[in-house]
């Protein structure tokens, strides 16, 4: 008796493993390596972020521009063929996040990024006026100031054999996404707001230990982990600081003092908690959930941005060279970069989009099929994880021939035009695209300008960054160039 239900409790793990198998089966044309019984592919995808970029990378080689893993419970669908990723990026139906971005849960609740259905729908009208043109243009006091702070510090790296510019370039970042979305200077490039500052850059590296640990994905046993204790100490620092910064510009919007800032009558800048407070159908809570989303989707993918930017432009002197001598041509001595000279550096703009291709910020973003879905002639039953593997495709030689190339011609008109419209994904597209794409571009645009007209860019012989993929693709041994001032270079 005892022997036939330790058999039993034995055989049920396997028993269930067969059936999840079978609920897949109609996606066996899609190829993949071989899952093995209860840890499916874990071995084959990596348990770093390191390896995950690795081994993913080797699966596209492997197997072509869709395959397949099943990890845990999940059966993952890698996709980087851009005819697919049309169809399910302009589709109004799947758009549910995977379960991996709940995770983000504790911070972020569901706003915008994580929300799906109606809630997101609504959120979603009301939160992309607030990128308006008009809006990002008063922006640039912020995108301007900061980067002004950072050009001053990375002056004490002149001279050095080698410089990590991803601490400074990370503090660059959360000093203007605090500013542009809560209207608070933080001034963290400064050593302000410290305990801020850690918290939020420590409860990612929380999120990033929970994203790869299968058992600590679950709440209930979360709870028993070493990490748990500190994450909610990370959380209660940046909860507070949200809701005492909401209630306070709520208190301020109240007495109608939000207007001016100086006896002169100048208009304050507006931030986006001041256009999200305009709003009757939110509540504070709800206003936190869209403050904290872009102040985790910001600081992270703006940093990346432009450190890998950095890289590129050491490693390439020549393309370096050519957009200085259009900063100079577009900038010349003037130390505001205004809104129309952002407008007018072209190539600078092709150069960031080349970054973007080669060292896309986001890697992948993943999608949960709520129902049974036929795509492009394949079966997907409910329940199948997309991974629209974005560097995928912004590497499939189909699309870009020599992908490993840094080679911002590619994005001249002509070449533009000749290319899949979904080849090139950044920020996604269609309906759950980044609505602060905008932003970004003219956030790095101005960095990069203040940087070039001030440092030449110098490569650091045998620094090769070992690129990780999580929430936003990273180096994890640092991004390292060394800087020559221009006027004694």
């Amino acid at each position: 008796m005892l022997l036939g239900v330790v058999l039993t409790v034995l055989c049920l793990p396997f028993l269930w493993w067969y059936f999840f198998l079978q609920k897949f089966k109609s996606l066996s044309a899609i190829p993949g390596p071989r899952p093995l019984p209860l840890i499916g592919n874990a071995l084959d995808v990596g348990d770093t972020p390191t390896a995950l970029f690795n081994n993913c990378a080797k699966l596209l080689d492997q197997y072509g521009d869709i395959f397949k893993v099943f990890i845990a419970n999940e059966c993952k669908v890698f996709i980087a063929n851009a005819d697919f990723l049309e169809e399910i990026m302009t589709s109004n139906v799947h758009i549910t996040k995977s379960n991996g971005y709940y995770l983000l849960k504790p911070f972020l609740n569901f706003g915008l990024l994580t929300s799906s259905g109606s809630k997101w729908k609504r959120r979603r009208k009301l939160i992309t006026p607030t990128f308006h043109f008009k809006i990002l243009d008063q922006f640039l006091d912020i995108f301007n100031a900061s980067s002004d702070i950072l050009v001053k510090k990375l002056f004490n790296e002149v001279g050095k054999e080698s410089t990590d510019v991803c601490p400074y370039i990370h503090l660059f970042s959360l000093d203007v996404i605090c500013e542009t979305a809560m209207g608070v200077k933080i001034s963290s490039q400064e050593g302000k707001n410290s305990e801020y500052v850690n918290s939020l850059i420590h409860y990612f590296d929380i999120f990033i230990v929970r994203f790869f640990s299968a058992w600590r994905r679950f709440d209930f046993l979360f709870k028993f982990a070493p990490e748990y204790p500190i994450q909610e100490k990370y959380l209660e620092t940046l909860q507070k600081f949200s809701t005492s910064v909401i209630k306070k510009r709520r208190l301020e919007k109240s007495q109608e003092v939000v207007e001016t800032t100086s006896d002169l009558g100048i208009k304050r800048r507006v931030a986006l908690l001041d256009l999200l407070l305009e709003s009757d159908d939110l509540t504070n809570d709800d206003i936190k959930e869209e403050i904290n989303t872009f102040m985790f989707e910001g600081h992270d993918t703006t940093a990346s941005g432009v450190t890998f930017a950095l890289l590129a432009l050491a490693e390439n002197p020549e393309v370096q060279q050519k957009v200085y001598d259009e900063v100079l041509a577009v900038v010349g001595d003037e130390t505001y970069v205004s809104m129309q000279h952002l407008q007018d550096t072209k190539y600078l703009e092709m150069v960031i989009k080349e970054v973007q291709r080669k060292y896309g910020a986001v890697p992948f973003v993943e999608r949960q099929l709520e129902m049974d879905a036929t795509i492009r002639g394949v079966h997907f039953p409910r329940g199948t994880t997309l991974n629209l593997y974005l560097y995928g495709v912004h590497h499939n030689e189909k699309y870009f021939p020599e992908p490993e190339k840094f080679d911002p011609d590619r994005f001249l008109p002509h070449r533009q035009s000749e290319r899949h419209n979904y080849a090139f994904v950044p920020f996604s597209a269609g309906p759950r695209n980044c609505v602060g794409q905008k932003f970004a571009m003219l956030a790095m645009k101005v960095i990069i300008i203040k940087i070039l007209k001030t440092f030449k860019i110098i490569q650091v012989p045998d620094h090769k960054p070992q690129l990780g993929m999580a929430a936003v693709l990273k180096s994890y041994n640092g991004v390292r160039i060394r800087l020559i001032r221009r006027d004694t270079d």
